[in-house]
């Protein structure tokens, strides 16, 4: 026989109520799916949180590589610009730059050896030709005066004694050529040769007074001499 009071069964039903009251809530209203759930879900009421969880970590997951593949692919096509525009601007310095000139030999004093020999065998026109080549590509001022003169020689041994002269006259124009006695002597030979005796005096004049210090000015002087 049951003998528990009725006081002692509402008690009991007072403490449970509460229990009751949210058991009956979560049914009638459920916990509900998410806005990310899926109809699956829905249907199959074994799913757990954890499973929405992950869901839900995927989907972001996915949507965050789709916008890293679009940054690559804009990225890639930006660089593809770029490239573009650079080669274009290069080909535009190109198209507008001063015409370049032929590179110089490698090493100029071998190309002038070089003709030198060609003057001490005689053979002059080569020498002319080397000698020009070395002025055309840019030779230094240190030998550009020789090779001016060194032409000079080779038309006065050819006997074509106007080119000699415009040769002898631009090493001239080399205040600090140590070819510039000698051009004064060939000068005044070549007037000599020509007939022009006033010139040839003149040029073996120059030499001895500006260059009294040097060897030459005795040749000038016997030169000298020997003109009417």
């Amino acid at each position: 026989m049951n003998t528990s009071s009725p006081g002692v069964h509402l008690a009991r039903y007072i403490r449970i109520l509460p229990f009751l009251l949210v058991t009956i809530a979560l049914v009638s209203f459920g916990c509900g799916p998410s806005q990310e759930s899926t109809e699956d879900w829905e249907t199959t009421p074994t799913v757990s949180p954890t499973a929405k969880l992950e869901y839900k970590i995927d989907s972001l997951s996915n949507e965050n590589r789709k916008l890293h593949e679009q940054v690559d692919a804009v990225a890639t096509e930006n660089r593809s610009l770029r490239e573009r525009v650079a080669e274009l601007e290069s080909k535009l310095a190109e198209a507008t730059a001063a015409p370049k000139l032929p590179p110089p030999p490698v090493d100029m004093r071998a190309g002038y050896t070089a003709a030198l020999d060609q003057f001490n065998a005689r053979n002059y026109d080569g020498a002319i030709t080397q000698f020009q080549s070395l002025l055309q590509a840019g030779i230094g001022e240190d030998l550009a005066d020789n090779c001016h003169y060194w032409i000079g020689e080779s038309y006065y041994a050819l006997g074509k004694y106007t080119e000699a002269i415009g040769e002898f006259r631009s090493v001239l124009n080399y205040k600090d050529s140590g070819k510039r006695p000698y051009a004064e002597l060939m000068l005044g030979n070549t007037y000599a040769a020509q007939g022009n005796n006033a010139a040839a005096k003149e040029a073996f004049n120059t030499l001895i007074n500006s260059y009294p210090a040097s060897s030459l000015v005795t040749k000038a002087q016997e030169k000298l001499a020997q003109l009417k």
